[in-house]
């Protein structure tokens, strides 16, 4: 009936085009379109034969390439006109990977929902019946990007290195004085300064017009050059992180479209805040938010504590998947409210596990956000691996000890070695080594041989890049 219902839906929206989306290990979007009289009802049960997964970085060798990409009928979504100009009318869904043990399809262990799907099932154990996610996706839209050649320097070293940002915005730019946003100072601005807020408006119409997905809040962030910010509401796994993709993918294209640039590098601008991806969790059974008692004078539950305990305890290793560029350390550094020390507090930004603390007695609301990753990250391997952590904590009762109420950025190494405040790693490799050496709580879910072909393949890109931003950087993630 579904598959009918879809089919039925197909012909009645005048759909031209049927795209059908999937993400490589790295989280990268990848489509093959269809059109409309191509598809019956075999390509929805049974699979589309079309995928070449020796193609896809991190997937499969040539001698065993052949794959299956089974629509997940739940996903379709009619595009919004932007993606074709409105010559045609286009749909989308996303795609699960399958492929042959000899006898039968079975889905693919590197296919990232099926990843995050698999976390999901061990809720169970703890007599719990889902998770909840609300990312806050920041980015930037510059004006344009120029690469120099390598002989040449950047014009000035706030707007790159090896490369040059241009922006209205840009406190380096000449023009109008109206627009201009000095470093750090582009947090809440209002018309005539926020240059993008029609953009970002024009984003969330479409993402919740089309894509039904609920937008919390939009804004421009802190630092200059077009940063934004879209809060996604919060949802289950795979539909918070399904919601990820196609925003990102939306935002991208709607720029493109306007003849700018957008980009989720986390750190394109030297000197001014970069852009993350922080993430509100929490876990439900049922009705009931297991994360919220109200006796405790941060309303925090003992599972609750738990679980941070569990996210502190793996932060090194989980900087592997949250953090996955050479560019994302250039935002982890201190001063620019981005976190370096492995601690939590409530209402503490300045730690890497902040629990929010607006109202009190409100169990809908009790979460803990997560304040490490960027939007770089792979969403369903983060969900998967952030979960996967959290649940290793309650499992092995994991205390994180007290809260820290003082601002981290401001203590000495004695005060942080008196709270036992450890740090962040400084580079991806470092990053590479602790998951390498702390991978058993993934195990279950990733795989060890997924584990050590995403090390090795990322190590690798590690030694293409120095640790000062370039214009091979910039040319390697600004697309990402």
């Amino acid at each position: 009936m579904m598959v009918q219902d879809t089919l039925d839906r197909i012909k009645n929206n005048k759909i031209d085009f049927v795209d059908f989306w999937f993400v490589d290990v790295f989280g990268e979007l990848h489509s093959v379109s269809i059109p409309s009289y191509s598809l019956n009802e075999e390509h929805f049960v049974n699979g589309l034969e079309k995928l070449d997964a020796s193609s896809i970085r991190g997937f499969k060798s040539v001698n065993k390439s052949d794959m299956l990409l089974v629509p997940d009928l739940s996903t379709y979504v009619v595009l919004p006109p932007v993606y074709d100009d409105g010559q045609r009318k286009n749909a989308r869904m996303f795609a699960n990977l399958y492929e042959s043990d000899g006898k039968n399809e079975i889905r693919y262990n590197r296919d990232s929902r099926f990843i995050a799907s698999k976390a999901v099932e061990k809720l169970g154990k703890f007599r719990l019946t889902k998770a909840m996610w609300g990312p806050e996706l920041e980015f930037f839209i510059f004006d344009k990007v120029n690469l120099f050649p390598s002989a040449m320097g950047a014009m000035h070293s706030y707007g790159g290195s090896g490369y040059s940002i241009k922006s209205s915005e840009a406190p380096w730019e000449g023009g109008n004085a109206s627009t201009r946003i000095g470093l750090k100072g582009g947090y809440y601005p209002a018309q005539p300064r926020d240059t993008l807020e029609g953009i970002r408006k024009d984003i969330c119409d479409d993402v919740y017009r089309y894509f039904g997905i609920k937008v919390e809040a939009q804004h421009h962030e802190v630092a200059t050059s077009g940063q934004c910010e879209i809060n996604l509401l919060y949802n289950d796994t795979l539909a918070a992180a399904d919601g990820v993709v196609s925003v990102k993918n939306l935002v991208k294209v709607k720029a493109r479209k306007m003849g700018k640039v957008a980009t989720f590098m986390p750190k394109p601008i030297y000197g001014d805040n970069a852009s993350a991806m922080h993430i509100h969790q929490s876990l439900w059974n049922g009705n009931k938010n297991a994360m919220y008692d109200p006796d405790d004078v941060s309303e925090l539950s003992q599972i609750g504590r738990y679980y941070i305990g569990g996210l502190l305890d793996h932060a090194s290793a989980l900087c592997a998947i949250s953090n996955p560029t050479t560019n994302s350390y250039k935002r982890l550094v201190p001063d620019f409210e981005a976190p370096v020390n492995i601690c939590w507090g409530v209402g503490n930004r300045s730690s890497a596990v902040r629990v929010p603390m607006y109202l009190h007695g409100n169990e809908y609301s009790k979460r803990i956000e997560y304040r490490v990753p960027d939007p770089t990250a792979n969403i369903y391997l983060l969900e998967a691996a952030l979960l996967l952590a959290g649940l290793d904590g309650i499992h092995n009762k994991k205390d994180p000890g007290d809260p820290v109420e003082e601002n981290i950025y401001q203590m000495t190494p004695e005060q942080k070695r008196k709270y036992n405040i450890s740090s962040l790693p400084y580079t991806l490799h470092d990053a590479l080594g602790s998951l390498q050496s702390d991978k058993k709580f993934l195990e279950d879910v990733f795989t060890s041989d997924f584990v050590d072909s995403y090390v090795e393949m990322k190590n690798s890109e590690c030694k293409s890049f120095a640790q000062t931003p370039t214009a091979w950087e910039v040319s390697m993630y600004i697309d990402v």
